[in-house]
């Protein structure tokens, strides 16, 4: 095979790789996005970054593979292998990775509610004094609020008795 022929070839191929390997990284940031919930714009600083970076490698591989010349190949080649890995490999490398991450986030749950039971039993624990000290408080201020109602209400009377005093004094005049 002519060597020409063969090198655009071997540089096609590698261009697919570079394809490959940019889905990878993508599924990589889609599974810590699924670990870690982001707001939208961490997620468009991600994306962005994602692509300077994928932007650089390419460019990297092609300077070393090619001597960074572009041709119309070089992005087909890339294009077709990032079609490749999506239509394949990453369905089911995020199927995967989808049961794993909610396998572990059911066992961290787990774990940290086995640690938590201390903790509930000794808030229990100290729960049966408190509500014993608040149902006693109480009580001693429903009968404090009694005796208060009392004395404002004797206090009234009087109140009420001058008024009347006065007022048939004045009746009398």
């Amino acid at each position: 095979m002519n060597q020409i022929v063969s090198s655009q070839s071997l540089l096609f191929m590698t261009c697919a790789q570079i394809g490959i390997i940019m889905g990878i990284f993508f599924d990589l940031i889609r599974i810590f996005r699924k670990i870690i919930k982001h707001p939208d714009f961490l997620v468009q600083i991600e994306d962005f970054l994602y692509w300077v970076v994928c932007a650089f490698v390419g460019f990297y591989m092609l300077y070393i593979s090619n001597y960074a010349a572009i041709r119309p190949f070089v992005f087909i080649g890339i294009l077709l292998g990032a079609i490749l890995y999506f239509a394949s490999f990453s369905i089911i490398f995020m199927k995967i990775a989808t049961i794993v991450i909610d396998y572990v986030k059911r066992i961290i749950a787990q774990l940290i509610h086995l640690m938590l039971i201390p903790i509930k039993k000794v808030v229990v624990l100290i729960s049966i004094p408190l509500k014993y000290v608040h149902n006693q408080l109480s009580i001693v201020n429903y009968y404090k609020k009694r005796k208060l109602r009392k004395i404002k209400r004797k206090w009234y009377h009087k109140k009420a008795e001058i008024r009347t005093e006065i007022k048939i004094r004045k009746s009398k005049k």
